[in-house]
């Protein structure tokens, strides 16, 4: 080791140590502190043995060189808490309130070797009384440890980014298939459901187009039963079904306003009508429900009289019902012989009428329909 020229037992090292401690320190500014190294640097020149040229003590910012592995180059953390307080001086290029965590590059060492070393330096504790300002304790990230609170935890409604999908892209798609399987088997059933339903009516309705009598024989909520079941013959739909006496005497001409106007007397108002049509004859039959048996009976005998106005004679008819023959009628040139036939089941009234080519076609005829209406309507 060298003395320094003019302070004997003091190094040029020591020198450098101290203008290192002084920097760190603050009491001595940068542009002092090189000022002073390069006079300490430039005075040991002239003495000693040549030493390798040192370099500046600030690195270039953010930029670290690989160095051979030697002491000098280790991090070394140097306490400075006991340094006294000094007043605070102007310091370009050093924060004021240094964090913890700052890493500077302080010339000097404890031991010869580079003067470049990078040094770890802890915050200054100023002593009592001194112009320090107070230093904020910084939170640990929350990285750090796992019991963080819930300010810092990231919220899942403003959540972004990829950890979005990897929470619920499974679970979503497996929602999504199972939805489109229960809508995918939902339509299968509603679909089988109305195949087999409208299998079952639209063949019921050829069935019953192929066929002469009735669909039905049942009673409807306009009137009672269709009379006719199981006859033979063509039905006439369009002059089938419920029906007021109103309509069947006025609308569709099927008796005379007279005989409607006897059928009110026993309280008939509705009813139901059927017609049918045979090859050589046809048959016209409406079902009229009245107050009462008695009343019906009434009514069946002032229609009976009330054909003999039209030219009908009195007979005995199928069933030994009494009935009214016509074999001159004239509304029907191809189906003169007519018999019509009164009769009461319960509190119904029945007027049956049959028209035919000849009496044979008109006589046979008439029994054939009075023995069906009596199936459902026994005369009584």
């Amino acid at each position: 080791m060298f003395a320094r020229k003019g302070v004997p037992g003091v190094t040029w090292q020591d020198e450098l140590q101290k203008l290192d401690n002084e920097l760190a320190s603050g009491r001595i500014s940068a542009d002092d502190y090189r000022r002073r190294r390069d006079e300490v640097l430039s005075g040991s020149a002239g003495g000693g043995p040549a030493q390798s040229p040192q370099s500046g003590p600030f690195a270039p910012p953010f930029k670290w060189e690989a160095q051979p592995p030697n002491t000098s180059d280790r991090t070394q953390v140097v306490n400075v808490q006991g340094a006294p307080p000094q007043p605070p001086q102007p310091q370009p290029q050093q924060p004021q309130n240094p964090n913890a965590d700052a890493t500077q590059v302080v010339p000097g060492g404890q031991r010869g070797g580079d003067a470049d070393r990078t040094q770890f330096v802890a915050p200054v504790q100023p002593g009592p009384g001194g112009w320090g300002q107070p230093q904020q304790q910084p939170a640990p990230p929350p990285w750090v440890g796992g019991d963080f609170d819930q300010i810092n935890q990231p919220s899942p409604s403003w959540s972004h980014g990829p950890e979005v999908f990897d929470e619920s892209s499974g679970g979503g798609k497996g929602k999504i298939f199972a939805i489109i399987g229960v809508v995918l088997v939902l339509a299968l059933i509603g679909g089988g459901i109305w195949w087999f339903t409208a299998g079952s009516k639209s063949g019921g309705t050829t069935a019953n187009s192929n066929t002469a009598p009735p669909p039905s024989t049942t009673s409807s909520s306009a009137g009672p039963k269709l009379p006719l079941n199981g006859l033979a013959g063509a039905v006439d739909a369009a002059n089938t079904g419920p029906v007021t006496v109103d309509k069947a005497s006025k609308e569709k001409s099927q008796f005379s306003p007279d005989e409607a106007a006897l059928l009110t007397t026993c309280g008939a108002e509705s009813g139901m009508s059927q017609v049918l049509f045979a090859d050589d004859w046809f048959t016209q039959v409406h079902i009229f429900a009245c107050t009462d048996g008695a009343a019906a009976k009434t009514a069946a005998d002032a229609l009976a009289d009330l054909q003999k106005g039209y030219g009908f004679a009195a007979t005995t008819g199928p069933k030994q019902l009494p009935s009214m023959v016509s074999e001159k009628a004239t509304d029907v040139p191809d189906a003169p012989f007519d018999s019509r036939i009164f009769y009461v089941s319960d509190k119904s009234l029945v007027r049956v009428e049959v028209r035919g080519k000849t009496k044979a076609a008109m006589d046979g005829g008439a029994d054939k329909v009075v023995t069906a209406i009596e199936k459902n309507y026994p005369a009584k």
